[in-house]
């Protein structure tokens, strides 16, 4: 399975967030964004479980991290 996140973060904070996303070992991208988000994001975990818990515990849990938008893909 895989989703996209749309990730807005502390000002200043972009290229240490996307660092510190990239370590986890099921988000398989992270790139730098201009616009509304900083970073987008392609997670690819087994089922809908393992997605919510590195958008809550990795990606929201992150003291850099401001904001998430998650796009599920069909």
């Amino acid at each position: 399975m895989t989703v996209y996140v749309l990730v807005l973060c502390k000002i200043g904070l972009e290229f240490k967030a996307c660092q510190e996303l990239l370590r986890v070992p099921e988000i398989v991208e992270a790139k730098i964004t201009f616009g509304k988000y900083d970073i987008v994001c392609k997670i690819e975990a087994p089922n809908m479980k393992s997605i919510r818990d590195i958008i809550i515990n990795d990606i929201r849990g992150s003291e850099l991290i401001k904001e998430t938008q998650t796009l599920i893909l069909l």
